[in-house]
């Protein structure tokens, strides 16, 4: 009788601590273990996280499988995936496009947006391409110890390794195995990390953008016209969806990047305040922030 290894699947967001973490498992686990590495893509990702998978990939061997969430707009039918690569992967928004027109606006009280553009699709491929069914595998997810508030309370339950947590990895250790590497996420700060325009990041993070550059927010407000009275179920009493906290929209951002006087963000600012609450710069109305830093993992705002 054939010997069947344990299964891991290991989810590489885009994100510098993802990275370690992919390579450290897989250099642990690579002949013990059936192991898949996969990215999957919403469309809204820097390019250069692209570029960083894409690096991370050929340099180390470790055959990531790129999928995009299929999204099939009748009711009652689940999203599916598409296997793509760093060729064809989207650069339009279009996975998230697709699942804002079925779905409605993403945000604080209806965060469906990674489980819909990250997790179903990565399932997805693991059910009907690999044949894993759903609690035959663990996945590996890139938290640090550092980040230990952001690791699923029920993590066994749903088979979720954090192999940086269980390792007491932060992120100077993360940082100085990145600078041992020949290429590196190449972005310019860590709140461009995966979708720019995230409404997970800090008001900090999303005005220093719009002072950036108030085109990265031109998909949100496309959306935010769109779909912001969307209809969801016609059963139950619909009220108008907002992004980001506070009920804000992009016009807000962008109107508060422009008057409030402001310390942009920087990762200077960041490891100054190394998400000490007391910290001097650390400042509650604009650093608060959900389980988005440089990337944004599967499984963090299901409890």
């Amino acid at each position: 009788m054939k010997n069947i290894k344990p299964r891991i699947a290991i989810s590489f967001s885009g994100g510098r601590t993802s990275a370690v973490m992919t390579k450290l498992c897989v250099e642990q686990y690579k002949d013990t273990h059936d192991i898949v590495v996969i990215f999957a893509n919403t469309g809204s990702e820097h390019i250069n996280t692209l570029k960083f998978v894409d690096q991370c990939d050929k340099a180390f061997n470790w055959n990531v499988v790129w999928v995009e969430a299929l999204v099939d707009p009748r009711n009652r039918k689940g999203i599916r995936h598409k296997v793509v690569d760093y060729e064809t992967a989207s650069r339009d928004h279009k996975p998230l496009r697709d699942i804002f027109s079925k779905h409605g606006l993403s945000g604080p009280g209806y965060p469906h947006c990674t489980r819909d553009s990250k997790e179903y699709p990565i399932n997805s491929y693991l059910m009907r391409d690999l044949g894993w069914e759903r609690g035959s595998y663990w996945t590996c997810i890139g938290i640090r110890a550092d980040e230990i508030d952001r690791v699923n309370s029920n993590k066994d339950k749903y088979k979720l390794l954090y192999p940086l947590v269980d390792a007491g990895w932060n992120k100077s250790d993360v940082l100085n195995e990145c600078n041992s590497w020949a290429f590196d996420l190449d972005l310019k700060g860590e709140h461009y990390g995966n979708c720019v325009w995230c409404w997970k990041k800090s008001t900090r993070k999303l005005m220093t953008l719009a002072q950036d550059d108030e085109s990265i927010f031109d998909f949100a407000k496309e959306m935010e016209e769109k779909y912001s009275e969307k209809v969801i179920n016609p059963e139950h009493k619909e009220h108008k969806r907002y992004f980001f906290r506070e009920r804000m929209t992009v016009a807000d951002i962008i109107k508060l990047s422009k008057e409030l006087e402001f310390t942009p963000y920087s990762d200077k600012l960041d490891q100054q305040m190394q998400f000490n609450f007391m910290s001097p710069s650390y400042d509650m109305t604009l650093d608060t922030g959900e389980s988005c830093g440089e990337s944004c993992e599967i499984m963090s705002d299901i409890s």
